[in-house]
């Protein structure tokens, strides 16, 4: 292969021009395939798991008649096939996910088509209507998308301090971060890259705060800790939501897609390792003074903790677009999820379990009322709710542990068991929410069905009473709820003659109203 090979990007075509152009399938059942991968496209580069995407596609198909449709999702690849019978050709599909900024109004938009589908919507208005979807803006521009997720980097600090001056500068660099990372995506960086040097720029805000608290004629704002501003900045580059993403597919039997995307989360969390330990180990060699403390800072009253959380996980959705609606439910389940990890706390519960507990509790009442009463995207939600629970400080400590600094002597021992503390409590997040959601799913199902059995149950007509009661009243119940008059209870078969029946007439004010002209 030649080396100079580079990866083109297909740029979106709209269903109604590749129609335009003669280009669409021309069969029905090849458009609801088409449209159906275009679906799990949309779910699957927002970050839903391998599952949802594919139940989101079977939806589409069974809608429109396509009830054995083979569908898969493979790493970055959907396929579907269809065998019509007859004699007819199979139609198989194959589209490539296409990367894109999650959108999680979008989802929410999608999932509400996918109901209109499911209801009778014709293929003609669901394609056009995908096609709005799909063309529609962002709910606000990307620098607010952008100032929310610098967000994340302030309400992490609520966490530790309740200082506006740290509030504040938090903000502008959780920003500055944000948009740097977004610049190196933009030029088409590998992701590798970006967290190297997104943990390069982490180091450098350290290390220039470090500088100005050394230099106080130009610190005019006074002393600034390097490490709690380096922890929120951290969190702008720590990839929880694609591991929670990762864990679920593995449960659900998705191994191959896991792995893809369980290997991208260890890839990119090496990245950020990498630029964290070059970048401390460069300022260390060049003379640059990074003095950041060893020890974690003291996590404030349970109240501004839930508070802290609360706002992380919502600043997290914000950034991914998300609608006021999915702000809502984020904010109460994330609140959820931190009373559950305090209360387990209370317990005696080490910090492990608490953080399992707290994540599976939340997730489980997503996926019951989620599915049951909204169009909401229950991965999105999911996702931003793990966030608060990412150890974010750990993993940084950690690192700084490992390496040293000027002001921390190199401990690998130390180091290494605070970072294997920070994988725990990682995989706690992850499995507590992919439990949960395991849990919650037949849950919910079976609250789906409930309306219908409960309009079937009111709609059943009751026996009716007869003298003699016998077997066959629900029958004649059926009768007069159809109109047909039912004469008269079977009693009696001859045995003389299997067409003989002797039938016994009943009361006299009963017999007038069946009586036979």
């Amino acid at each position: 292969m030649n080396d100079n090979t580079q990866t083109v990007e297909i740029p979106h075509v709209s269903m109604q021009e590749l129609k335009n152009r003669g280009e669409l399938p021309a069969t029905r059942e090849g458009l609801a395939i088409e449209l159906a991968l275009r679906v799990g496209d949309m779910m699957a580069s927002s970050g839903a798991s391998a599952k949802d995407t594919v139940v989101m596609m079977r939806k589409i198909c069974n809608a429109y008649g396509l009830s054995r449709a083979q569908l898969d999702v493979t790493a970055n690849v959907i396929m579907a096939a269809y065998y019509p019978g007859e004699g007819l050709p199979p139609f198989t599909a194959i589209r490539n996910v296409s990367p894109a900024v999650a959108n999680l109004s979008k989802v929410y938009a999608m999932n509400d088509l996918v109901q209109q589908i499911g209801s009778g919507l014709s293929i003609s208005k669901a394609t056009k209507r995908f096609d709005r979807i799909r063309k529609d803006n962002e709910p606000f521009p990307g620098w607010l998308a952008g100032l929310a997720g610098g967000g994340i980097s302030m309400s992490v600090q609520l966490f530790y301090t309740t200082s506006i001056k740290m509030l504040i500068l938090a903000l502008i660099t959780g920003f500055l971060v944000n948009r740097f990372v977004y610049l190196l995506k933009r030029v088409g960086l590998p992701t590798l890259f970006q967290q190297i040097f997104g943990g390069w720029l982490v180091v450098a805000i350290a290390a220039g705060f470090t500088w100005l608290n050394l230099h106080p004629k130009f610190a005019v704002i006074g002393y600034v800790s390097p490490t709690t501003l380096a922890v929120g900045c951290v969190f702008q580059l720590v990839v929880g939501g694609r591991f929670v993403a990762g864990v679920q597919d593995a449960i659900d039997g998705f191994y191959v897609t896991a792995t893809s995307r369980i290997f991208e989360v260890v890839l990119m969390t090496a990245g950020l390792v990498v630029g964290l330990i070059s970048g401390l180990d460069l300022a260390r060699r060049i003379g640059v003074g990074v003095y950041i403390s060893a020890e974690a800072p003291t996590v404030g009253a349970a109240p501004i903790a839930f508070i802290a959380a609360t706002l992380t996980a919502v600043f997290f959705a914000l950034s991914q677009y998300a609608n006021l609606r999915i702000v809502l439910v984020t904010a109460g389940v994330t609140f959820l999820a931190r009373v559950i990890y305090w209360l387990a706390m209370l317990m005696g519960m080490n910090q492990i379990v608490a953080t399992f507990a707290g994540p599976m509790v939340a997730a489980l009442v997503v996926a019951i009322l989620v599915r049951r009463y909204w169009k909401l995207p229950a991965f999105g939600i999911i996702n931003a709710m793990g966030i608060p629970f990412v150890p974010g400080l750990m993993l940084y400590l950690g690192l700084l542990q490992l390496v040293g600094s000027h002001s921390i002597d190199p401990d690998p021992s130390k180091g290494a068991t605070t970072l294997g503390m920070a994988v725990a409590i990682g995989l706690a997040v992850a499995a507590g929410a992919s439990l949960g959601v395991f849990f919650g799913r037949p849950v919910s199902e079976k609250l789906m069905l409930m309306p219908r059995a409960w309009n079937q149950l009111l709609k059943k007509t009751p026996p009716i009473p007869t003298p003699a009661g016998g077997k066959l009243a629900h029958v004649n119940g059926r009768k007069r709820s159809s109109g047909i008059k039912p004469i008269g209870e079977v009693k009696h078969v001859e045995k003389l003659h299997p067409e003989t029946v002797i039938t016994e007439p009943k009361a006299d004010d009963e017999a007038s109203q069946h009586s036979i002209p």
